[in-house]
């Protein structure tokens, strides 16, 4: 029991410790550490507000939502260890291999707003440009995206909308509510 909890406060404070870095570095922080590898995890949920309550209701709401979208990924094939995301340490390009599907293509990233726009490569699967957000904290990389643009992209990936209807009925109600994966490196 202590160990586990000592585990815990530690990777809470190096959360936070990134997090205060990443605020006072305008972004850069996460830009930089974003190039390199990062092995899938589970579901990733942000919640984007200035105001207290957003940011407590979004908290206490996060877990659930995570449960429900845990399910869903399962369905569609997407598991922890099952996936991988990487961005070019010297240029612009990303692979991301989620379950049996891999899709290349090149991101531009925003450090004062965190958005990063995939722009995916022209193949099976035509997705265009999706923007997101990518968030740094500790050794875990969350990437999401709007609610809508998750469903069409897992829609064009061939997996069933009904996986997800639990947790986007859930979230509809939510303003500025991303989804996605987190990732360690």
């Amino acid at each position: 029991g202590s160990t586990a909890a000592a585990q815990d406060w530690k990777e809470t404070l190096k959360k936070a410790a990134t997090a205060a870095a990443d605020k006072a570095t305008d972004g850069k922080l996460t830009q930089y550490a974003l190039a390199g590898t990062w092995n899938y995890t589970g579901p990733g949920v942000k919640f984007e507000g200035n105001d207290i309550a957003s940011e407590v209701g979004g908290a206490a709401l996060e877990t659930a939502v995570v449960k429900q979208l845990e399910k869903a990924y399962a369905k569609a094939g997407i598991q922890p260890g099952a996936g991988t995301f990487t961005f070019g340490k010297d240029d612009d390009t990303f692979t991301a291999t989620l379950s049996t599907h891999t899709l290349t293509g090149t991101y531009e990233y925003d450090a004062p707003t965190h958005v990063v726009t995939l722009h995916f490569a022209k193949g099976k699967f035509n997705l265009g440009s999706v923007p997101g957000h990518a968030y740094i904290s500790g050794q875990e990389l969350v990437l999401v995206f709007p609610v809508t643009k998750l469903v069409e992209v897992v829609t064009a990936l061939g997996s069933k909308v009904s996986y997800f209807s639990t947790a986007t009925a859930l979230l509809s109600k939510y303003k500025n509510v991303y989804v996605g994966f987190a990732f360690s490196k």
